[in-house]
């Protein structure tokens, strides 16, 4: 017996059987839609004992990221098969794990529903996450600790409130970039959904300033005592205005006991209530377009807290993103680097461009047109001429990032989509930039950015949305929201909506266009009509298929379908489920 060619054919046998059987549970689904109460909160609040407190790998995470876990993938043969099978079009791709029958985020200890569901007013988006006030700057002002090295000095404040606040400072050169652009993520953040501190832009006087007698200086990674000269040797290093005072970020103490940062991959062992890999968790995934937006390059797990709460006679972890100061133009207290958001910091991919052109290729952020833009101090380096929604990544590989699927870019777009040009503006305004020319360009290049990332991510799945449907007059009425259209992307008028109705597989079917958001559909004597009356039947469940046509265009966009049932003895109609085909 030739064992050699046995242990070969063994070999090869089981990759096929594995294989066949990754497709098959790739390509299983449960029923596309629920006749229960859709869910919109997950109950990932439960009571746990204190968990124990984790710290920041930062260079062994950078260095696993960036070379072991990129050398992993192509090992993992769940992804490898399922990749495969996709490209193949035998199956879709490893979708997120916490979405509802809507394709919609619950609410969670991770994310909470606010702009795109209930549109938030101008001095909201300003607000932002403040619910109490700035630190008082009436009184005198505690010093804590201090912090005189590093990308951004400053120190921890305690104010005659009893209330703890990090404050940033920025530098002498660039007065207002670091603290305008911390705000301005932050409040964008808060409004799309995560949790986050109450960072605020305040105004004091230095004179204010008194040391704590147990007050520390940390220096390196040692801890001394601080002294009137450190103050002052802090204090050095940022811009006084004319009267004296200074500006500073300052960020209010969450409320709880922080733990550590959270990690992009993998669940937390202490945590019953972690359930799903962060990875697959939508709102994690479609951060990747927020932060692409915002030109978040540092959107990793050094700056996020999971925070022990306490809430309802309940105990729990709650995560935040931490730490905005490198976003938009700047990083840290400084201008950003022009090819930041347009590779990696080790990215093998342009080294291997470049070696294979003998040097003579020129990266993206290099040509004549990244440097064709204004440039204000108070900004920095912040541009939408070259940036690319498909293109853009952080400074360091992000597994959530890289495992999201054109409907969690979706999802992650229509968030972006949801500030208007006015909101974008309220949203700026909180930066308290005082060049109006600065405050001009920046509001236009959070706009630009936006629309290429609401083009990019709507042409990858029909960008129809926010379905509700109801009963009136004989009529099912359903309607909806088209996100491109409403973006100002696509004319309303060169829009056209092809629907096929069946019910219950084929007993009911109806075709036809519309040109508006709206579909009406008859209700005679039919099987729906009688169904939704009969006591000891299930209800109906209709099953409508969208697709969109642009311009005139032949062959229609990727279809939505959504379903509606009737409620037994009702005339009253519900969405019951989605599914975006992409």
């Amino acid at each position: 017996m030739d064992y050699k060619q046995l242990n070969r054919s063994s070999t090869f046998s089981f990759i096929l059987l594995l294989f066949c059987l990754t497709l098959l549970g790739a390509c299983s689904t449960s029923r596309p839609y629920t006749l229960q109460p859709v869910k919109t909160f997950d109950p990932d609040n439960k009571d746990i004992p204190l968990p124990g407190e984790t710290e920041e790998q930062f260079r062994w995470e950078t260095l696993y990221l960036s070379t072991f876990y990129q050398l992993e993938k192509p090992l993992d043969l769940g992804r490898s098969f399922r990749a495969l099978g996709h490209w193949a079009g035998i199956n879709g791709p490893d979708e997120a794990d916490n979405v509802n029958v809507l394709d919609e985020v619950p609410n969670s200890s991770w994310y909470s529903r606010r702009h795109y569901f209930e549109p938030m007013d101008a001095p909201a988006l300003r607000r932002g996450p403040l619910t109490d006030p700035k630190p008082d700057t009436t009184r005198p002002i505690t010093v804590i600790r201090g912090k005189s090295e590093g990308v951004t000095p400053g120190f921890t404040i305690r104010d005659a409130r009893d209330n703890t606040y990090i404050v940033k400072l920025d530098r002498a050169d660039f007065p207002e970039l670091m603290s305008s652009s911390e705000v301005i993520a932050t409040n964008i953040y808060y409004a799309a959904g995560y949790y986050v501190p109450q960072n605020s832009i305040t105004y004091l006087d230095p004179r204010q300033l008194v040391i704590a007698e147990d007050a520390t200086v940390t220096r390196g990674d040692e801890a001394q005592p601080m002294t009137e000269a450190d103050l002052r040797e802090i204090l050095s290093k940022t811009y006084r205005r004319e009267d004296g005072s200074i500006r500073v970020l300052a960020s209010k103490y969450v409320n709880g006991r922080p733990l550590g940062p959270w990690n992009f991959r993998g669940t937390r062992k202490d945590d019953p209530n972690d359930r799903i890999p962060h990875e697959d968790r939508r709102e994690v995934r479609g951060l990747g377009v927020l932060a692409s937006w915002l030109n978040d390059t540092d959107r990793r797990s050094g700056n996020t807290m999971a925070v022990y709460v306490e809430e309802g006679g309940r105990s729990y972890i709650r995560h935040f993103l931490l730490d905005m100061g490198s976003t938009l133009g700047t990083v840290g207290t400084t201008l950003r680097h022009t090819k930041r958001g347009q590779e990696y910091r080790y990215d093998p991919r342009y080294m291997g461009l470049l070696y294979a052109s003998l040097g003579l290729y020129v990266k993206p952020w290099a040509r004549p047109e990244a440097k064709e833009r204004s440039f204000y101090p108070s900004v920095g380096y912040f541009e939408s001429q070259i940036f690319s929604p498909a293109g853009w990544v952080p400074s360091y590989p992000n597994p959530a990032f890289e495992k999201i699927t054109s409907r969690d870019g979706f999802w992650g777009a229509k968030m972006v989509m949801a500030f208007s040009d006015d909101d974008i503006r309220s949203v700026v305004e909180a930066g308290d930039l005082s060049d109006p020319e600065a405050e001009a360009y920046l509001v236009q290049t959070l706009k630009e950015r936006r629309d290429k990332i609401g083009r990019y991510w709507f042409g990858r799945v029909n960008p129809l949305d926010k379905f509700e449907s109801r009963v009136e007059e004989g009529q099912l009425i359903l309607t909806f929201a088209d996100l491109g259209v409403e973006g100002e992307l696509f004319e309303e008028d060169q829009t056209e909506y092809a629907y096929t109705v069946t019910q219950n597989g084929r007993r009911w079917t109806e075709k036809g266009r519309t040109s508006r958001p709206v579909i009406e559909l008859d209700m005679p004597d039919t099987d729906l009509d009688r169904a939704g009356q009969q006591e000891d039947s299930p209800p109906p469940v209709l099953k409508v298929e969208i697709h969109t046509l642009r311009g005139g265009e032949k062959h229609p966009d990727k279809k939505t379908t959504v379903y509606v049932t009737i409620e037994k003895g009702e005339s009253r109609a519900r969405v019951v489920g989605l599914h975006r085909e992409d």
